[in-house]
């Protein structure tokens, strides 16, 4: 397995080289190992043209052009020392697909986006204008006299890029959001933002780094395009460092090291492999089926399932450690996949979530971690010399129900080895055993990580917001936030009241409750942009009338009486008859994308909270969900009892977050709301604004994001 830092690959020390040329370009990388050599989960590999793998990735160059870190999937690791600011220059050379490029059976450049399919028919960045065409024709991409449209074609073109530093306190000018995408030839998004102009394909971003230390990544972000994108390769680690703040004798050096966890498919060239509906074995390579619904989505599938396990870009691989304690920084990069991880007999504990340390550290069984999310463990070796530790993942895809109940792949129970050597020197590292490896000052503390609010927080405003899908005959269509686009404006019941469709306007230095209600049969890791939040807690309500089994399944399929749950009564909340721009198909969703059946503000809509606050505004236009809570609401595990950026949302569920848009260091005053204050070292209310979305990519990329702006 490729490793970072000094065991490995160099990282890049920004402190050092404070200003950096980050550019994405497609090379070459051998990616597959030889199949007659090595050992293959489930038997042997079959007989296959093994090559280098054609990627996009990032390479890192200092000011002068010399280069720090090779193009590669994943990108060399940035390491960040707080409150030194880093100025990157992102440059997009990523080539645009060109059939003249084959020379023989080799493609000399551009072959990447002919293997990754861009859907045009979904809302996306769309540099060749093609979208708004497909949108007002609704062209069916299954009919043959539509076979020449430009709607019914994959995208070629300058591929647009943006790259996102998740988690990451910054201005929204520099946070890389979905509209913000640049090419190579020139094109912008409409919310492209630079420090200063560089020139045609490129966009300096100036990171502050102001943030409590952490792991942040960063990874493309471009709209409707995220998917393939990521996919192809272009992801990095981001570690912000601030020894005064982090737990003391972490283990380090050649003993710390991170790693990406992903899943992906390959066809017989090495080549990587993004099922489209395209090519006679569709039925067998794409493990989700063909597009669900090709008449609206020719290319579009729900969600990316792989077949084979990759750790930092390498399939299947091991590791050789010694016997001593090693601290891991495990990344959930994968499209659509969670991640149930188990490290055999050797003792796990986790120090932080996403890109925070916990106030001590939690022994896990298991490192649980869905798409964008992350762990920071220790995991100890130290009595495992000689022995083979095999990493297993027991995981059903889609989470939680699997794609057959009970059936999962075989291929991916396993995701790498450690092969433990012989000690080779003493291992001085904090022992999280011994109640070591605790976080020098408290974490901020918005909850009690047993379910209640902190004492002394005051919440300025609950939104109830719920997850939905919009389903059809062949599947879901397209996944939504509150039932509404990402555009809101192309939503009938927003549009009248939000000029611009954007209904998340938190107020700067506030702090907010929100209860995300998912009406659909998947968990959905949900992310924003430039906060962190604790969760509260999760309850679970009725979903199919029965008081049973929460969650399984689709919840469209009631077996009880549907005005007695809340997708039945969120339906009936319509109104009617509807109105007139709802299909009415649908009885537990007769108005997809029409926004929430409520108006999304009612004057003088209040709640009153468990803490003893009396009528806090609530907003979100959905009909309350109290009276069909059951069960008591469960706290989060105490390994993401801290503060994330990114939460699993279940089916059948209301998870609570609670969040402040103030740093995280900044100390919280009791009993009193710091709404209108910014505590930032920059402007949050300025620019295009921030996002927050699920981060199952292939969700995103059809609809399942917002946008938000921070208002003063």
């Amino acid at each position: 397995m490729p490793v970072f830092g000094p065991a490995g690959i160099p990282r890049v020390d920004t402190q050092a080289h404070p200003q950096l040329t980050i550019t994405m370009k497609e090379v070459e990388q051998q990616v597959l190992p030889d199949p007659n050599q090595t050992p293959y989960p489930g038997g042997t590999c079959p007989a296959v043209n093994v090559q280098k793998t054609r990627v996009w990735a990032y390479e890192t160059a200092d000011k002068n052009g010399r280069i720090l870190g090779p193009a590669r999937w994943p990108a060399v690791t940035l390491d960040i020392r707080r409150h030194t600011p880093t100025v990157v220059k992102y440059q997009n050379e990523l080539p645009q697909f060109n059939p003249s490029n084959l020379v023989g059976n080799i493609f000399s450049d551009g072959l990447v986006q002919g293997v990754l399919t861009v859907d045009q028919t979904i809302h996306w960045a769309d540099p060749n204008g093609v979208m708004l065409q497909c949108m007002a024709a609704m062209v069916d991409c299954t009919k043959a006299e539509n076979s020449d449209s430009p709607c019914c074609k994959p995208f070629t073109g300058a591929p647009p890029s943006v790259p996102h530093l998740h988690g990451a306190e910054v201005p929204s000018q520099f946070d890389g959001g979905p509209d913000a995408w640049f090419t190579q030839d020139g094109k912008k998004g409409p919310a492209y933002a630079t420090l200063y102009n560089a020139g045609d394909g490129t966009a300096v971003y100036a990171y502050p780094n102001s943030q409590e230390p952490g792991t942040l990544w960063f990874h493309d972000h471009s709209l409707g395009a995220t998917r393939t994108n990521v996919y192809s390769g272009l992801e990095a680690f981001y570690l912000v460092r601030d020894p005064a703040n982090e737990p003391k004798n972490l283990p380090s050096g050649p003993f710390e090291i991170e790693m990406v966890f992903q899943d992906r498919q390959f066809d017989t060239n090495s080549q990587l492999f993004f099922p489209d509906g395209s090519g006679a074995d569709v039925a067998t390579s794409n493990l989700n089926g063909p597009p669900t619904n090709p008449d609206l989505h020719p290319f579009w599938i729900p969600e990316f399932i792989g077949d084979v396990a990759v750790v930092n870009g390498a399939p299947w691989p091991y590791l050789k450690v010694e016997p001593r304690r090693y601290r891991l920084r495990l990344l959930n990069g994968a499209n659509a996949r969670v991640f149930r991880l188990s490290f055999g007999t050797a003792p796990v504990f986790q120090i932080g979530a996403d890109d925070n340390y916990l106030d001590a550290p939690v022994p896990v069984q298991q490192v649980f971690i869905a798409p964008g999310e992350r762990a920071d463990v220790i995991v100890d070796f130290s009595r495992l010399a000689r022995e083979e530790i095999v990493v297993t993942n027991n995981a059903p895809v889609p989470y939680p129900d699997g794609l057959i109940p009970g059936v999962d792949q075989p291929g991916m129970a396993s995701v790498m080895m450690f092969k433990v050597q012989s000690r080779q020197g003493r291992d001085n590292s904090c022992n999280p055993a011994a109640g070591e490896c605790r976080r020098p000052n408290p974490v901020l503390r918005l909850t009690d990580g047993k379910g209640n609010l902190a004492r002394g927080v005051k919440i300025d405003k609950v939104r109830q917001l719920i997850l939905k899908e919009h389903e059809s005959p062949g599947g879901p269509v397209e996944v939504l936030l509150n039932n509404t686009r990402w555009d809101g404006t192309r939503s009938p019941n927003i549009a009248p009241f939000f000029a611009d469709g954007i209904t998340e306007t938190p107020r700067i230095g506030s702090t907010e409750m929100w209860e995300i209600i998912n009406l659909t049969g998947d968990a959905h890791p949900i992310h924003t942009h430039l906060v962190q939040f604790e969760i509260l807690n999760r309850q679970s309500f009725d979903a199919d009338g029965t008081i049973t089994g929460v969650g399984n399944g689709y919840i469209g399929l009631d077996t009880g009486n549907p005005a007695t749950t809340i997708p039945g009564a969120w339906a009936k909340a319509f109104g009617s008859p509807l109105p007139l721009q709802c299909d009415g198909l649908d009885p537990l969703n007769p108005c997809p994308a029409y926004g929430p059946p409520l108006p999304y503000v009612i004057a003088g809509e209040t709640v009153d909270l468990p803490n003893g606050q009396k009528k806090v505004p609530v907003v979100g236009g959905n009909p309350d969900i109290t009276p069909y809570l059951i069960n008591d609401a469960a706290p989060p595990s105490p390994e993401e009892s801290g503060l994330k950026d990114t939460g699993k949302a279940n089916p059948g569920q209301v998870m609570r977050i609670v969040m402040r848009w103030a740093p995280t260091s900044a100390p919280l005053i009791p009993g009193r709301s710091l709404a209108g204050i910014n505590l930032y070292p920059f402007d949050p209310t300025t620019g295009p604004g921030y996002v927050w979305h699920c981060h199952i990519l292939d969700h995103e990329d059809n609809e399942m994001m917002r946008p938000y702006k921070v208002r003063k």
